[in-house]
């Protein structure tokens, strides 16, 4: 009895503790990181303080990132939230209010996706923690030595966690949730709703995949709508589209330095070039993969890196399940 109870306590450490506590120690780093990039981003402050005023000056804001409602306004209670605790003297290491808030929104975001990860997981969560750090400092890195890598916004983490929560679902075949799921994310960055096609990859009936993708790309297309009627933008307008093919000239250019083909800290490269092996799942993610990759080289810019970070979670996965084996049977 004392022995079982013994080796329950182990595995409950092995499983939960250690993965938690390799989690607050990253954390740590990502807020002094994060503090120390508010004075790098011209946009920063822009961004993060959009709605702390209202809609009647939100509507003034840029027009390509009203429509992420979600994400502003979430970051709006943050900057009241950081306020406060700087009053306080809460955390020491922040300069400012801003810095404060930026800080929160990391750590906060990150530590909802590395949860989920634990709580899926459990100690193979380690891997994906690590990963994800890895990925994410390689974004918010100045490679590029320009102000472009140094920026933060507040959808890039959110994107993040919803991309990690689809991988979850669609693994474990829970759709249902993942109809709920694409349409929310929406409101938080439209580039969640590229994760659609998933349904047409799903193990089901072609009729029924068929139905199903129209069924979350017809929600998805219809929480953009509201929203762009709601802060007055375009309707469909997603980003800077009469720029499509400078965007397209400027990242092919980019080519030419060897930087842009180790983009999330080479994970994206070795993701497409390694063998699937008939694994559906990792298919799919790839399929997905390439729909984004071609998206954000018509309407991004390559050497912004931390627009890649959202197709980590796909790489992470590709390789845990060809290193370790099946995830599935193991997490359940």
């Amino acid at each position: 009895m004392q022995l079982n109870k013994k080796v329950s306590v182990e595995g409950l450490l092995l499983a939960y503790g250690i993965p938690f506590i390799i989690l607050i120690g990253v954390s740590i780093v990502l807020f002094v990181k994060a503090t120390t990039m508010v004075s790098s981003g011209n946009d920063t402050r822009a961004v993060f303080y959009a709605l702390v005023d209202g809609m009647d000056n939100y509507y003034g804001f840029k027009t390509a990132w009203r429509p992420r409602l979600f994400s502003t306004g979430l970051a709006a209670l943050t900057v009241n939230f950081s306020n406060v605790l700087f009053d306080k003297n809460f955390i020491l290491s922040a300069q400012s209010p801003l810095e404060m808030a930026v800080g929160i929104w990391t750590v906060g975001w990150f530590a909802l996706t590395s949860l989920a990860l634990i709580i899926a997981f459990k100690q193979r969560s380690l891997f994906y923690i690590f990963g994800l750090f890895t990925v994410i400092s390689f974004g918010y890195m100045d490679i590029a030595r320009t102000n472009l890598a140094l920026r933060l916004y507040p959808w890039d983490l959110p994107s993040l966690f919803f991309f990690t929560l689809f991988v979850l679902f669609f693994i474990h075949k829970k759709y249902a949730w993942l109809l709920f799921l694409i349409p929310f994310g929406v409101g938080f960055k439209e580039t969640i709703m590229v994760l659609s096609f998933g349904f047409l990859l799903i193990e089901r009936p072609l009729k029924q995949r068929i139905y199903l993708f129209l069924a979350v790309l017809g929600l998805s297309f219809g929480v953009k709508l509201l929203l762009d009627i709601y802060v007055h933008a375009p309707l469909f307008f997603t980003m800077e589209t009469e720029a499509e093919q400078r965007f397209l000239t400027y990242n092919l250019s980019r080519f030419r330095d060897a930087t842009p083909f180790f983009i999330n800290a080479g994970t994206l490269l070795a993701f497409i070039i390694l063998p699937d092996l008939g694994n559906k799942n990792i298919i799919a993610f790839k399929l997905i993969a390439i729909f984004f990759v071609c998206g954000n080289l018509l309407f991004g810019i390559l050497t912004e890196y931390r627009i890649w970070l959202e197709v980590a979670p796909f790489a992470l996965y590709a390789f845990d399940v060809r290193i370790y084996g099946s995830l599935v049977n193991q997490s359940t």
